[in-house]
């Protein structure tokens, strides 16, 4: 079977991007969008008016769109369900772990495969060898996909035969990053107020950022293990760390709530009599 044949369906600047990588590489893009003119600019690719004829094209098909109810109106548009039988079909839709078990299930029922995927990168950042891809679903079709998927990054982490394990981790380092986001711009404000150079802010981030990235990996392995004996940092520590940070944000003038919802939930730490444990124990607060 050639799997140098592939077809996209969802043209946004994520599906373009990914169009255009796999043209580089040799292979032969089918493409379908809802508006075709956005198909019409990109070079080396064949255009189809209809869904059905798009996907008959090729083993591999990639979808590519705003959310999964886009992608249900895509399939359920489908007349014809037979075109999907021994397809293998690749979604990098954003999606939450139920709708991608809802999805996985009604591909199996036509006799296609599913594979979740996830990208946490811009367009431009996409075809990197440090470009991470989380994938995850029937292996047979993890193999049959291996090679495409390397088109669009270098570091492939397929998780597993469950498709909503992708969609379960994708959330998870995204509530990492938005957290962490949202701290980043809380400490441009303070930095703001409080008279600091950014540059010099930016410039210490980048520097303490990887240590703090190993703590971070110790923290996950305390969790992982269950022993929430004291091993690099008391939970006390950042009790009165974070404190001070909404006190800072209050004497400032700053909006504190989130910094007060961090103080609040390590001092509900506390009151559980945690701060005799590693840091990392907050976790039983949270779950």
């Amino acid at each position: 079977m050639n799997t140098k044949q592939i077809t996209i369906i969802g043209l946004g600047q994520m599906g373009t991007r990914l169009a255009e990588l796999l043209v580089t590489k040799g292979y032969n893009v089918s493409v379908w969008n809802r508006t075709r003119a956005k198909a019409d600019g990109i070079a080396g690719v064949k255009v189809f008016e209809t869904l059905e004829e798009a996907i008959r094209q090729s083993p591999l098909v990639v979808i590519c769109v705003l959310d999964y109810e886009a992608v249900n109106r895509i399939l359920d548009g489908i007349s014809d369900k037979s075109v999907l039988a021994g397809k293998t079909l690749i979604n990098f839709t954003t999606a939450d772990p139920q709708e991608a078990e809802g999805l996985e299930a009604a591909l199996a029922n036509v006799n296609a495969g599913y594979i979740n995927g996830a990208i946490q990168v811009a367009p431009d950042q996409m075809g990197l060898p440090e470009t991470t891809i989380i994938v995850s679903g029937n292996q047979a079709h993890f193999e049959r996909s291996r090679d495409a998927l390397a088109v669009f990054g270098g570091n492939i982490k397929y998780l597993g035969d469950r498709a909503a394990l992708a969609s379960a981790m994708d959330l998870a380092t995204l509530t990492w990053l938005y957290g962490s986001y949202t701290g980043l711009i809380h400490g441009i404000v303070l930095s703001q107020k409080s008279g600091l150079s950014l540059s010099a802010y930016g410039e210490i981030l980048g520097e303490i950022t990887p240590g703090f990235t190993e703590f971070f990996k110790h923290q996950i392995g305390v969790v992982e293990k269950g022993d929430f004996t004291i091993s690099q940092s008391p939970l006390s520590i950042s009790v009165a760390a974070t404190q001070r940070i909404h006190h800072a944000f209050r004497n400032a003038g700053a909006q504190e709530g989130f910094v007060k919802s961090i103080s609040d939930l390590l001092q509900k730490a506390e009151s559980l009599g945690l701060a005799d444990q590693e840091l990392a124990s907050l976790v039983k607060v949270v779950e």
